[in-house]
């Protein structure tokens, strides 16, 4: 059998810098238009970019700072409408976006899952408005 190497098909970013309350996005908002970013990327038909979304099977999330979230990972899944077998929420840390995306690549590599999100995100300017404001981004 073939090794299974792992390949990068989609890379997204996001970013806003604005300090007006109604651009505030929380990081939710932030990584599921990175997400979606990343599905377009692949350079693939609309058909296709759902089919990649509904095959994923992995989603590894660096623990975010900004805004506090019990399960980020499984509010990812369900505004995406998947159920993954692996979700990962990390520990703060610089470390740890390359720490996930090593395992990602090696469960893919073992055969374990085919379709590994990687992903992070932080909504600092929205966070100091929410603070400076006491009011929340819709």
């Amino acid at each position: 059998m073939a090794p299974i190497v792992p390949v990068v098909i989609g890379v997204g970013e996001i970013v806003n810098r604005s300090l007006k309350l109604e651009d505030g996005l929380e990081p939710s908002e932030l990584i599921l238009r990175a997400i979606q970013n990343a599905l377009s990327d692949a350079g693939i038909s609309q058909a296709g970019q759902s089919k990649l979304q509904s095959s994923i099977d992995s989603i590894a999330v660096v623990r975010t700072w900004t805004w506090p979230y019990p399960d980020l990972p499984g509010l990812l899944c369900s505004k995406l409408g998947v159920d993954p077998t692996h979700k990962e929420y990390t520990d703060h840390g610089g470390n740890q976006a390359g720490r996930i995306f090593d395992e990602a690549a090696r469960r893919i590599a073992q055969n374990k899952c085919k379709v590994a999100v990687v992903t992070g995100g932080e909504a600092l300017a929205s966070c100091m408005y929410t603070r400076s404001t006491s009011r929340r981004p819709g």
